[in-house]
């Protein structure tokens, strides 16, 4: 009798553990599946719907640290997009304590933080550093070429400078952001036609965005210009 017992308590051990199992990996799956909506939200412009969907990220009680800090960058992407630079640089602080100091991505997240408070040689300086220690980063590409546009003030701006980031950043990772980047490179060079040629595409998949449809009026004015 008392070994039935033991046996069937062991059977139900099991099916519990069997069942938590079950549900950390349904867990998983939607944590997943939220991860992977609010990218494509942020890459489609809707940042106000993406930082809600990170925001959840964060808050879950089953992401990995990698995962929060991953969240936290993107949230302050997101508010860096709605002009909301106070916010981006306080989630970008907040991305950056998950990681060791000096580390490519402390040093990235404190230059984004340093860049919402003015603070543009630091952020510069400490871009640089991680550009050395991974010169392939698409964070690090991303920031220097809008950096070196002059989303920082014009005295930083060095267009040719960042027209190498920026293509390297759309070679690590094709999508709306990169390519605007790259857009935005070509109409302040004044080479319309690369920029034209970058637009098609944009302007399809993205019809309703209101910014690219901008960019495309810029292209078409810069392109009358040099027929004349």
């Amino acid at each position: 009798m008392k070994v039935r017992v033991l046996m069937l308590a062991l059977f139900l051990t099991a099916l519990v553990g069997c069942g938590d199992a079950a549900r950390t990996l349904a867990e998983q799956a939607k944590l997943q599946a939220l991860r992977v909506e609010a990218a494509q939200l942020h890459d489609a412009g809707q940042s106000r719907q993406a930082i809600a969907k990170f925001e959840k990220v964060v808050d879950s009680p089953i992401a990995t640290d990698a995962e929060k800090a991953h969240a936290l960058r993107f949230i302050s992407l997101g508010y860096y997009e709605l002009n909301e630079f106070p916010r981006s640089g306080e989630y970008a602080a907040k991305a950056a304590a998950y990681y060791p100091q000096g580390s490519y991505d402390y040093l990235v997240n404190m230059a984004d933080a340093d860049l919402m408070q003015g603070r543009v040689p630091e952020a510069a300086a400490k871009l640089e550093q991680a550009h050395a220690l991974e010169p392939r980063g698409l964070a690090v590409n991303n920031v220097l070429g809008l950096l070196y546009l002059g989303d920082n003030g014009e005295r930083y701006s060095d267009h040719r400078k960042a027209l190498a980031y920026n293509r390297a950043a759309f070679e690590i990772e094709p999508g709306r952001l990169t390519e605007i980047a790259l857009v935005r490179n070509y109409l302040a060079l004044h080479e319309y036609e690369q920029a034209h040629a970058r637009l098609l595409g944009l302007s399809q998949r993205y019809a309703d965005d209101a910014y690219i449809r901008n960019l495309s009026v810029q292209v078409e004015s810069g392109l009358k210009q040099d027929l004349k």
